[in-house]
């Protein structure tokens, strides 16, 4: 008989009923309906191809908590990565604040600088009209004391 057209009836006689409930969820080896699972029994891996099925099925398994492990340190690394991330927002956003902080601190400073200096002008402009309306007597003092 090929083995292309072995029946689950014939599985069951030989391994039970619990085994042919699952042949139909094993995926098929090759086109054949012979499940992997049971091309991987220890009387099958005595043929040749067997050891081959059974390392390969070995390697597949290995690779896949390889691929597990590797997923999952991704994820940490992800993770390690976004928490120093809302961590440096945090920090950026405080000096943000301080910095805008001594901005506002600075800015209020100029502007009574501005006021205190519109002021000085102001009273250097009366004082040069006072200075201007003074007798003459007091005007040549005032040149001398500038060639001085």
């Amino acid at each position: 008989m090929h083995q292309g057209n072995i029946k689950t009836a014939n599985f069951s006689c030989l391994f039970g009923p619990h085994f042919t409930e699952h042949l139909q969820t094993m995926p098929v080896v090759h086109g054949m309906n012979v499940p992997i699972a049971c091309l991987m029994d220890s009387a099958i891996s005595d043929k040749p191809g067997g050891d081959k099925l059974i390392q390969a099925e070995e390697r597949r398994k290995r690779r896949m908590i390889s691929n597990r492990e590797s997923a999952r340190r991704s994820r940490m690394r992800k993770q390690k990565h976004l928490g120093e991330l809302y961590s440096q927002v945090i920090h950026l956003r405080s000096v943000n604040h301080q910095l805008l902080n001594e901005l506002n601190h600075v800015m209020g400073e100029r502007d009574q600088i501005i006021q205190e200096n519109s002021l000085l002008k102001n009273e250097e402009t009366e004082l040069q009209m006072k200075l201007k309306g003074l007798p003459a007597k007091f005007a040549c003092s005032q040149e001398e004391t500038e060639v001085s």
